[in-house]
């Protein structure tokens, strides 16, 4: 449930800070969420990266609002010359780098073979980073309830995903966001996502031979 917590705050946090969203982030209870998550998988480290939100929201509200809306569209939605941060693992998992890649419909065919059909009202790509992390949201919570052979195999689909849709892109993607955001909000989450990445490489056991993310995050740098 902690893990799922997780999941679930960080995938809000990337979804468009409109007026539901913004009043979640500035009322702060996600904060509290995630100390106490993050306590009960005993990563009370983290709190030196949660620290920086706490001053943050201290701001005024209608400020810090316009902010993140702004900033929100200028990282990973439309910017000049070029989107800073895609959110979309598409474009860095394939090789073209473009959006709706060969990957997409492959993280769709995993939510539906997961019986977890897409809401009709959504309108972005299934590999978006949001719906990804909801996804592992859902399947965490599920795993907190099951017992025997189908925890077992919850625990495995998890590291499935993770390994295929998330380790190989979503540290590239983070450092992009601390590297360019003008936003203090932004820049610590692209901080906080990368390390909350690296806790669940650990946490799941993800084995040697399926990450291939370092040689990803080389080929992208190097591009």
């Amino acid at each position: 449930m902690a893990r799922s917590t997780l999941y679930n705050s960080f995938s809000l946090c990337f979804t468009y800070p409109d007026e539901n969203i913004c009043s979640w982030i500035l009322e702060g209870k996600w904060l509290e969420g995630m100390k106490e998550s993050l306590k009960l998988l005993g990563e009370e480290s983290f709190e030196s990266h949660l620290r920086p939100f706490e001053e943050i929201l201290k701001g005024k509200k209608e400020e810090l609002s316009l902010e993140l809306k702004r900033e929100y569209t200028r990282l990973f939605i439309n910017a000049f010359p070029h989107v800073v941060a895609p959110p979309y693992g598409s474009i860095y998992l394939e090789k073209e780098g473009q959006v709706f890649g060969k990957t997409t419909p492959e993280v769709l065919q995993f939510y539906h073979q997961s019986s977890l059909a897409i809401k009709e009202e959504v309108k972005d790509l299934p590999d978006h980073l949001a719906y990804e992390l909801e996804f592992m949201g859902i399947l965490a919570n599920q795993e907190s309830q099951a017992t025997g052979g189908e925890k077992i195999r919850l625990e495995e689909m998890q590291m499935d995903f993770f390994s295929r849709f998330l380790l190989p892109w979503v540290p590239v993607f983070c450092e992009k966001i601390e590297r360019n955001s003008h936003s203090p909000f932004y820049s610590h989450l692209g901080q906080l996502t990368r390390e909350f990445i690296h806790l669940e490489k650990n946490y799941l056991g993800v084995p040697e031979e399926m990450n291939s993310q370092k040689s990803l995050e080389a080929e992208i740098r190097g591009g």
